[in-house]
């Protein structure tokens, strides 16, 4: 059903889209999707209070080794500030047990901070795991007009890509988040406590670095949102030349396919670079920063020694290990601050993405409730569309369409491409609702049942046949759920599938490859006609399936469908004439309106655009 014209999709090769200097940042709301992925990930509660209890062990004991530090300088001897003179005389017990419990210590620390590592891990794995289904939920329930109206590639890109760099900015940053503000307020605490004074120039660290991370956050964001939508646009269009190689080998459009694909991936390039350069230049300033700040601490710490300055809060005067130990204190203070500034370009990257599989949770799903009862098991089968109307985008598709079948009519549609035979059958399946106008079954406007006992009542077998990576009586079952051997077999022989079927070695246990493409396009569509049989509808649906096979498949096919279409209302859309010379009403459709409408005889006789499509067609006369 190729020639329906369908909403733009933007982003794809060729279009309007593809133009990477028009993307913009949109509004977001950082805070809201922060808040937002906190939920996913404090979902698994009580491994996430495990992992926090223990970065909270860990960093305890980080923070304690600073103390012990202190004692072990100050156990070990003594220093005369009138003479200038260190003097090593070890208190042996004292500074032996500090010397231990600080191993001790770090030790401690070492193995906390490996089952830290893991649990993050572990609870990354778990809350994208959610993630992930809770997005592919969506998808499954967003409506048609939705996935018409984006790229594949990006869908595919946020359900992959964003949701990876989720979990590698969980798994990485969660710990260290945690950790480093536990450990800045640790560390401020015991500063505050043995030196006011002298945490007063560590505070100048703090200031530059808050000053720098602002500015560059300004910049960065908006690159790494870009970065991701640009990944999107490259995903969509390597989608799209994988789905159509065949068209794309057999035009010779090879060199056009790789120049089109370096073109996304050169701007993919030039993005990522920018976005790369700009945010790991945060890294190395913020060592610089901190190295600064050492070096303040050292110096300062010295004079202040020297001169009887920055004392403690409890009057105590600062001395050589308190400012040994501040050295220890401020890298560990600066430490955190430079990880997160490190981290800094995979959480935006997480965020952008978070934002993006969020844009899509967002979307409304498609309603599938119903207002009125539709029983679809004994609905008749009469159908009417009563001065349809119905655009995309505002372009009108259909305007002023009427069309009466009587239970068990077949009706056939005929027009060029974009004349709207596929609309109708969007429509009547509810893909899509009508601007205007009403369809009935039975009497019933559809706009008023469940979408699910609507499209219960109708199967619809495409020109191109959709079958899974599945074995084939799986890909038969897909028509009904719980459908038993026997009535997979008996839908195989009425669709003349059980000859080839039986001379497969596994038989109806063979497992078709992606695409089915490890048995012929005639196999392929009569098994898709099987489907059709399972489902056993009231009103069937034919994309004319026989264009693209041999005589012989096409008259085993033609023979399923006159057998399927028995005694049902059907609907075909028709490029071959010769097939629907005996449907009860042809209508001939051009650009969205009725031009002519009548069963063959009558047509031809009418000696208007029918029978020049028909003339075309068998005798070869220009039309």
């Amino acid at each position: 059903m190729a020639e329906a014209k369908k909403p733009q999709v933007m982003g794809r090769g060729g279009g309007p889209g593809s133009r990477f200097t028009a993307l913009k940042e949109k509004p977001k709301n950082r805070r809201a999707t922060l808040k937002r992925l906190m939920k996913y990930i404090a979902s698994s509660k009580i491994l996430f209070i495990m992992l926090i209890l223990v970065v909270i062990f860990y960093t305890i004991f980080n923070l304690l080794t600073n103390l012990y530090v202190k004692d072990v300088a100050t156990y070990l001897g003594t220093f005369d500030i009138e003479k200038m003179i260190f003097t090593l005389v070890p208190d042996e017990h004292k500074f032996y047990k500090a010397l231990m419990i600080l191993l001790g210590l770090y030790l401690g620390y070492a193995i906390l901070q490996y089952f830290a590592s893991l649990l993050g891990a572990y609870l990354a794995t778990k809350t994208v795991r959610k993630m992930r289904n809770d997005l592919f939920k969506k998808i499954v329930y967003l409506p048609i007009s939705y996935i018409d109206s984006h790229p594949h590639g990006d869908l595919l890109s946020r359900m992959t890509n964003d949701v990876d760099n989720i979990s590698n900015a969980i798994t990485s940053s969660i710990t260290s988040l945690v950790s480093g503000i536990l450990m800045i307020i640790g560390c401020l605490g015991i500063m505050i406590w043995y030196s006011p004074l002298l945490t007063l120039v560590s505070l100048v660290v703090l200031a530059l670095t808050l000053l720098l991370t602002k500015f560059m956050s300004k910049h960065i964001r908006p690159l790494f949102l870009s970065q991701q939508e640009v990944l999107g646009n490259l995903n969509s269009q390597t989608e799209e030349m994988i789905t159509n190689y065949k068209s794309v080998v057999t035009n010779n459009r090879e060199e056009i396919a790789i120049e089109k694909f370096n073109q996304y991936s050169n701007s993919l390039t030039r993005v990522g670079a920018k976005a790369q350069m700009i945010s790991g230049s945060m890294g190395p300033c913020m060592n610089f920063i901190g190295n600064v700040g050492y070096f303040l601490v050292c110096i300062l710490g010295s004079i202040f020694v020297v001169n009887n300055l920055g004392g403690s809060l409890t009057g105590n005067a600062l001395t050589i290990p308190v400012v040994i130990m501040f050295l220890t204190t401020t890298k560990q203070f600066t430490r955190p601050i430079n990880e997160i500034a490190q981290l800094y370009s995979s959480l935006l990257t997480a965020l952008a993405g978070a934002e993006r599989v969020f844009t899509i949770l967002d979307e409304e799903s498609e309603c599938f409730d119903g207002e009125i009862e539709f029983d679809y098991k004994s609905i008749k089968g009469e159908i009417d569309f009563k001065d349809i109307k119905f655009g995309y985008n505002d372009k009108i598709v259909l305007n002023n369409f009427n069309m009466h079948a009587n239970p068990g009519n077949k009706i056939a549609l005929v027009g060029a491409t974009g004349s709207g035979k596929t609309t109708i059958v969007n429509l009547l399946l509810r893909f899509y609702d009508t601007n205007s106008g009403i369809i009935t079954i039975d009497g019933k406007d559809i706009a008023k049942v469940s979408k699910h006992d609507l499209r219960k009542a109708i199967s619809i077998v495409l020109q191109e046949p959709v079958l899974f990576g599945d074995t084939i009586e799986n890909n038969i079952r897909y028509g009904k759920d719980g459908a038993t051997d026997e009535e997979v077999d008996k839908a195989l022989a009425f669709a003349n599938c059980d000859h080839f079927v039986n001379q497969l070695e596994n038989g109806k246990k063979t497992v078709l490859n992606e695409g089915a493409t490890n048995i012929s396009q005639g196999q392929r569509q009569l098994l898709t006609i099987a489907r059709a049989v399972i489902a056993n509808p009231k009103i069937l649906i034919l994309d004319e399936a026989t264009s693209s096979v041999d005589t012989r498949t096409e008259k085993r096919i033609q023979d399923a469908m006159v057998k399927l279409m028995a005694n049902r209302s059907s609907i075909i859309i028709a490029h071959r004439l010769s097939t629907i010379q005996d449907a009860d009403l042809i209508i001939v459709l051009d650009h969205g309106e009725v031009v002519e409408s009548g069963n063959h005889n009558e047509l031809l006789k009418h000696n208007g655009v029918y029978k020049k499509l028909y003339d075309t067609q068998f005798k070869g006369l220009n039309t």
